[in-house]
């Protein structure tokens, strides 16, 4: 009788090995850079948003005052503190908006406040702590009034929440211009592949929160009978309050065929791309279809913020050696085995 193929042990050493490799390569602190940057930006547009009704929505004055606020909000968002005489729970909000004076000067200060951070976070100063501090306030202000919240917010807080971890501040940076002073011209003769490499489970963290992200959304697009018809995009284009933001040719949502075949493409699309994305021979191609995918939805429908961050997350799954035919910046002039070296996550697979 043969001897059984596979070793016990030969396998467990080799899963041990790719487990290291998948979590522990490290990753190039650009990407890490480029997420930092677009995800700010994001943020600052919510918060910029935010300042004309900041009076309306968390003063007590406003459309909901505190009581209300404990009594609308997320039963996960708010903390049992005590109980009255009565022996019914007394809930608090996890939020800082409601320590401070319900009036609109400390609203105020607060929203200048998380600005400020969103501003230190765009240009890499001590990134990861002012990350801790947006997410503080992105959660201070979405449970203060949980009534205007949406999926979006929700996005918000999780790309924040891993940006705490991520290495952001490696380039790009205030904190990389200060090391490069600190250092004088010893940081010179530093290899340009060691200056942009960072540790890459983060990354990981990013690619596998988008990648189940994803495949999620398609999961329950399967639960939905007009989906798996192929009548989806008919009743979606129906929507007056969220579709029709910029033009669209009237045809495409009138043809049954057209309506059934772009229906399906979604459906087939948030169902593959979260697990064909790991290979290099077809990370790109599963790339433009994302980005497409949601540029197409930022052209049609009125969901202000949401595809933006969702780009921002897949963000992760680049490498500068994608954007050498822009022949610009340190990217283009990097040796080639050092940019395979410091390649992200998503293409070392």
């Amino acid at each position: 009788m043969n001897a059984a193929p596979w070793s016990l042990r030969a396998t467990a050493a080799a899963l041990a090995r790719g487990w290291n490799s998948f979590f522990h390569e490290p990753c190039d602190a650009r990407v890490c850079a480029a997420i930092r940057i677009a995800y700010a930006l994001v943020v600052l547009a919510h918060f910029a948003v935010l300042y004309p009704d900041l009076d309306l929505f968390f003063t007590e004055s406003g459309m909901l005052p505190v009581e209300d606020a404990r009594k609308v909000v997320s039963p996960f968002s708010v903390v049992t503190v005590a109980k009255h005489a009565e022996g019914s729970d007394e809930q608090r909000l996890l939020s800082l908006l409601e320590i401070v004076p319900q009036t609109s000067t400390a609203v105020r200060v607060c929203w200048l406040l998380a600005l400020a951070h969103a501003v230190c976070l765009l240009i890499g100063l001590l990134p990861r702590i002012n990350a801790l501090f947006v997410f503080i306030w992105l959660i201070s202000f979405q449970h203060r009034n949980d009534l205007i919240n949406d999926g979006e917010d929700r996005l918000m807080r999780i790309v924040c929440f891993l940006l705490i971890f991520l290495p952001t501040g490696r380039c790009w940076s205030v904190n990389a211009l200060i090391r490069r002073l600190w250092s004088g011209h010893s940081a010179l003769r530093i290899p340009h592949s060691v200056l942009c490499s960072a540790p890459g489970w983060p990354l990981r963290l990013v690619q596998i929160e988008m990648a189940a992200m994803f495949f999620s959304s398609g999961l329950v697009k399967l639960s939905g009978q007009s989906w798996l018809n192929g009548t989806a995009l008919y009743y979606v284009s129906r929507l007056d309050d969220h579709f029709g933001r910029l033009p669209v040719p009237a045809w495409a949502f009138d043809s049954p065929w057209c309506v059934a075949l772009m229906t399906w493409s979604v459906l087939i699309a948030e169902l593959a791309v979260p697990f064909v994305i790991w290979f290099r021979e077809t990370r790109l191609p599963c790339l433009a279809i994302v980005i497409f995918f949601h540029l197409a939805n930022e052209w049609t429908m009125n969901l202000f913020l949401f595809h933006p961050l969702m780009i921002c997350g897949w963000i992760a799954f680049f490498t500068p050696a994608d954007f050498r035919w822009l022949s610009v910046g340190q990217a283009s002039r990097s040796p080639p085995r050092a940019i395979a070296s410091s390649q992200p996550a998503g293409n070392n697979t």
